[in-house]
C-alpha cells in the first residue's frame, strides 16, 4: 500500500493533462502559413493566469492496482504547485509542494516526509521531469522554456500537429548541467478551431521505453479562457501508470496560500542510491 500511494502521488505531479480527443475538420491552410503561424496561434490561445485552483477526482492504475483519490490543486504561475490528496471520507493522505528548485512531500498515512530536489521524483517514476514540464502539462500549455527552431507542422486526421525529434531547453533557462543535456522528442496535436493542445506525447531520446502520453478534453470557459477539465495520462517507464482526472470548481487569479508544515515526529524519506 505504501509504495502504491507514493507512486500514485508522484505520478499525479507529472500531469493532469487530458482525455478523449475530438476529431475536427481543419480550416486554416497550414501548407501556406507554415510552422510560425501555427506556433503563434498556439501561444496566443494558451491559458494565462497568475494563480489557479481546482478540485479533482482522480483514478490511478499502477501495475493493475486501482487507487481512487480526491485532490485540491493550487498553482502560482512560474513559482509553486501545491497538491493535497485525500482518500476515503476525506482523510488527507499526502501533501506536495513543488517550486522551481525544491520538492516537498508528506505521506500522512506512513508519517514520512521528503525535502529535496527533482532527483527524487525522477528516480521514483524513472523519467526526467522538472517544474517547468510539470507546470506546462498541468495547465495544458506547451513547454514554456524550450526552443521552437525544429518544430515541424502538418495536418493529420483533422488536427494540426507540431513535432520535434530533439527539443532542448533554452540555455538562459538552464538551471543545472543535467538540464543542458536533456533532449526530448515531443509531438502535440492541436484543435483546428481554437488551437488548444488536445494531445501531447513526450519521450526521452536515449530511451524509447520512457514515454508520457496525455490527452485533454471537455474544455470549458473560465473567465474567458478555455481550460480542459478531463485528463487521461499514461506513463510508460519501468512500470505502466494510468491516471484519469476530472477537474471541478476551477478558479483563476484569486489570492492563494500554500501551507506546508512537516510534523516533528515524521520520518524523513532518504533518496535511493
Amino acid at each position: 500500500m505504501k509504495n502504491s500511494i507514493v507512486f500514485a502521488v508522484l505520478s499525479i505531479w507529472l500531469l493532469l493533462s487530458a482525455c478523449s480527443t475530438q476529431k475536427n475538420i481543419y480550416k486554416a491552410p497550414i501548407t501556406e502559413e507554415g510552422e510560425e503561424y501555427l506556433i503563434s496561434k498556439m501561444k496566443a490561445n494558451e491559458s494565462k493566469f497568475t494563480t489557479f485552483k481546482s478540485r479533482a477526482l482522480i483514478t490511478v492504475v499502477n501495475d493493475g492496482r486501482l487507487i481512487e483519490m480526491k485532490a485540491n490543486i493550487r498553482m502560482r504561475q512560474d513559482s509553486a504547485i501545491w497538491v493535497s490528496l485525500t482518500v476515503g471520507i476525506g482523510l488527507e493522505a499526502a501533501r506536495i509542494l513543488l517550486t522551481k528548485d525544491s520538492v516537498l512531500f508528506i505521506n500522512r498515512l506512513e508519517k514520512t516526509f521528503f525535502a529535496g530536489n527533482y532527483d527524487f521524483v525522477n528516480q521514483m517514476i524513472n523519467a526526467k521531469v522538472d517544474f517547468d514540464i510539470i507546470q506546462a502539462l498541468l495547465t495544458g500549455n506547451d513547454f514554456k522554456w524550450y526552443d521552437y527552431q525544429d518544430l515541424k507542422a502538418k495536418v493529420l486526421k483533422g488536427q494540426y500537429q507540431l513535432e520535434s525529434t530533439h527539443r532542448r531547453k533554452l540555455k538562459k533557462y538552464v538551471r543545472n548541467t543535467s538540464d543542458d543535456t536533456q533532449i526530448i522528442y515531443q509531438c502535440m496535436w492541436l484543435n483546428s478551431e481554437n488551437f488548444k493542445i488536445e494531445r501531447i506525447r513526450i519521450k526521452e531520446i536515449k530511451n524509447e521505453s520512457k514515454k508520457i502520453n496525455a490527452e485533454y478534453s471537455k474544455f470549458k470557459d473560465f473567465d474567458g479562457q478555455l481550460l480542459p477539465t478531463q485528463y487521461d495520462i499514461k506513463i510508460s517507464a519501468d512500470k505502466a501508470v494510468e491516471i484519469d482526472a476530472t477537474l471541478t470548481r476551477i478558479k483563476l487569479n484569486e489570492a492563494l496560500k500554500f501551507p506546508f508544515n512537516i510534523p516533528s515526529k515524521y520520518e524523513e524519506i532518504k533518496m535511493p542510491k
